[in-house]
């Protein structure tokens, strides 16, 4: 695969939110791409604040994070830019703009960024609809559809710009089984493709996180730590 990302990495990171402790100390990992990588600590541990950091969305308090082994926080907007590009990100039932129908909100960043021909965007967002079964509500504004719907928006959107990377935020709540199964196929094809080469999400549902075969990180007083996969138990 032809990749702009090539490596990620925290040194030394640190990182708290005003008047709170430190979610993060002096953390240093170098993150396994090419890989699906499970979150796993317990509610408030900084799951969702890692992956703010590596979207780029919160820089660190301290230390520095890397990719391609240059320091993002030195990295203009514009410097930057081609990176976002390139990671596709979601929280739960985050970031819809409320005054846009589902379809155009799943139109904006392909149209905003220039990324494809308008019949190519209109292809690819036709495409998720189909496959979601979500005709009833592309039409329709965000806080009129059921959470589960704005859900799967969010989850659709952070595909349509084919990303090196996906960092998905609580990846099965609110959502059914069938969904979830059709999401992971969904990003089993961009991976096929050679568009995906690393998937790094958080998940409380230890049964889905059973059936992917993954490496995980762990959170632990303020540190990281890297658990790679057992390739030989699972027979690779």
């Amino acid at each position: 695969m032809n990749c702009l990302i090539k490596s990620i990495e925290f040194c030394d990171v640190s990182f708290g939110f005003e008047n709170s402790d430190l979610v993060l100390e002096r953390s240093s990992l170098a993150f396994p791409l090419g890989e699906t990588i499970s979150l796993r600590g317990d509610r408030g541990s900084g799951r969702s604040t890692l992956l703010q950091l590596l979207a780029g969305l919160q820089l660190p308090t301290m230390g520095q994070i890397k990719m391609n082994e240059i320091n993002v926080s030195d990295l203009s907007f514009e410097e930057f830019l081609p990176y976002r590009l390139k990671i596709g990100y979601t929280f739960d039932l985050g970031g819809l703009i409320s005054n846009r129908t589902i379809m155009d909100n799943l139109l904006l960043p392909l149209e905003y960024h220039n990324a494809c021909s308008a019949k190519e965007a209109r292809d690819r967002v036709d495409y998720y609809i189909d496959k979601f079964t979500l005709h009833k509500a592309k039409d329709v504004r965000p806080a009129n559809v059921p959470g589960g719907v704005r859900k799967l928006t969010c989850l659709i959107r952070s595909l349509l710009m084919e990303p090196e990377v996906l960092l998905l935020d609580d990846l099965t709540v609110g959502l059914s089984k069938p969904q979830v199964d059709l999401f992971c196929d969904c990003m089993d094809d961009l991976r096929k493709a050679k568009k995906t080469h690393t998937v790094i999400f958080s998940s409380y549902d230890e049964s889905f996180i059973r059936q992917i075969e993954t490496s995980s990180i762990f959170f632990e007083g303020g540190q990281i730590y890297l658990h790679p996969v057992n390739r030989e138990a699972v027979g690779l």
